[in-house]
């Protein structure tokens, strides 16, 4: 036996992939909407489905049609793709789900906070007020901590914040969300 073939023997018995012609998933976890997903049906070629989700959430198949996979994780949602093919379509269908590319989610921390930026939303999970005024550094001496204003897209006025309240447990933290605006006011005393 060649040391060629040796390789290929001991890959295939530890289960790694060949490389024969198949793309490696690039992502698993919570599927987020707008994100880039690849649908493959075992044996099925022609009902492998590459697309970026739709605003609402959902990928259009073949059979099937639109099915809303946003906030799923991937094995959820190969689950639910298998369970409608089973329904009609296939005895038993076999699917995977892998994120191809993630739309990129942000926050903005402005004024007078020590490192105002962009930070990056985790698509895994979700990030606070007071968690994206920490990874800004913290307010600065100067920072007017009871009036700072969040403006969120869609809303018609930005919300008034008395951060205080919220670091002092009297108001509940605010759940952050794609887009949102933080900004942070210089104390006029």
């Amino acid at each position: 036996m060649t040391p060629r073939f040796l390789t290929f023997i001991l890959l295939a018995l530890l289960g790694a992939p060949l490389g024969f012609g198949q793309e490696a998933a690039t992502a698993s976890g919570t599927i987020g909407s707008r994100d880039s997903v690849e649908v493959r049906v075992f044996r099925e070629d022609d009902l492998t489905t590459r697309a970026q989700l739709s605003e609402s959430g959902t990928i259009s198949m073949p059979l099937i049609g639109n099915v809303r996979i946003a906030g799923m994780s991937t094995d959820s949602a190969a689950r639910l793709i298998e369970g409608k093919l089973r329904d009609g379509y296939l005895v038993r269908p076999e699917v995977t789900v892998s994120i191809t590319s993630r739309v990129r989610k942000t926050v903005t921390v402005l004024g007078k906070v020590q490192s105002p930026g962009v930070f990056r939303l985790d698509p895994n999970r979700s990030l606070t007020l007071a968690e994206a005024i920490g990874m800004a550094g913290g307010l600065q001496r100067i920072a007017n901590s009871k009036k700072l204003t969040l403006t969120r897209r869609g809303a018609s006025e930005p919300m008034i914040i008395n951060f205080k309240d919220i670091a002092s447990g009297r108001l509940k933290d605010i759940p952050l969300s794609d887009g949102d605006i933080i900004n942070i006011p210089e104390s006029l005393f």
